[in-house]
């Protein structure tokens, strides 16, 4: 898809000269797939330049950008785990993300983490930063998704 779906859909940067965050949607002027290489830009791939700034990826603001769902009722945050050992590079954990969306605004949240097998398929294929992950982690999120559908998933929305 090289289009903006219609439904709202934010893809997070962060301006790598200024440090601010940034969300790419439909009406910012950038095409979809520009966004989407910012978003990714990181440690070895070069920052995206847009409106003569340059973009990287926004998880160096926070791997989750939960707190951009203030304002909802309920909030669902699947996020990946920092592997054990390695340091945080965000400025905004999941944890103050979630507190904020919760006292702030009295948001439900829940919060999903891949399971054992999810993490074991992201390892056996490289690491989450490997292009050749999508397949598998596609396999194992949606074994993931089915086994806990009808325990939090579904309750969670009701």
């Amino acid at each position: 898809m090289e289009t903006w779906p219609e439904q709202r859909v934010l893809i997070v940067t962060v301006n790598a000269d200024t440090g601010e965050r940034r969300a790419f949607d439909r009406n910012s002027g950038i095409d979809l797939v520009d966004a989407v290489i910012a978003s990714t830009a990181s440690f070895g791939w070069p920052p995206t330049l847009f409106q003569g700034q340059h973009y990287v990826d926004g998880g160096f603001y926070s791997t989750d950008s939960a707190d951009l769902a203030t304002g909802f009722d309920r909030v669902m945050i699947l996020a990946l785990q920092r592997p054990p050992g390695v340091p945080s590079i965000s400025l905004v954990s999941l944890d103050a993300a979630v507190n904020t969306l919760r006292s702030g605004g009295g948001a439900q949240v829940e919060v999903i983490h891949p399971d054992e097998d999810t993490l074991a398929a992201l390892a056996s294929a490289g690491g989450v930063m490997n292009p050749a992950i999508s397949a598998p982690a596609a396999r194992a999120g949606r074994l993931h998704g089915g086994r806990i559908i009808s325990e939090r998933i579904s309750s969670f929305w009701r």
